[in-house]
């Protein structure tokens, strides 16, 4: 399997792994870990911060022969979807706070990307 595949197939396992915590009626993660889906182990902001600069690296890692630009768009849609979607969802609530996580580390992830296939990919 080459490094390409691999990073997509991380990528989109990603996509689908946020896309259903954030659609579960109340917290998937403390439901597997301590039986209670009301209790957030750890800072529920940096969960944010992390789920979505890793999805989006590994996003970058899978395209990165791609226009960055479209991808870096994909992934704050995604963010920013499906905080508002949480506004219908029993047990969800939506919160400004968690989608400035959810975009800084898209945010992140892309100049990191950016400044680096510009500093070894570019001549």
């Amino acid at each position: 399997m080459s490094k390409i595949v691999f990073y997509k197939l991380i990528f989109f396992g990603s996509v689908f792994v946020l896309t259903v915590l954030s659609l579960y009626p109340g917290n998937l993660i403390g439901l597997i870990f301590f039986g209670d889906d009301s209790t957030v182990p750890g800072s529920d902001k940096m969960h944010h911060f992390l789920s979505y600069l890793l999805t989006s690296t590994f996003g970058f890692l899978a395209y990165s022969d791609k226009n960055f630009f479209r991808l870096f768009l994909f992934l704050l849609g995604l963010g920013f979807f499906l905080e508002i979607f949480q506004l219908w969802i029993p047990n969800r609530y939506f919160e400004f706070l968690d989608l400035i996580a959810n975009f800084s580390g898209v945010l992140l992830s892309f100049l990191l990307f950016v400044i680096l296939h510009k500093k070894f990919f570019q001549k």
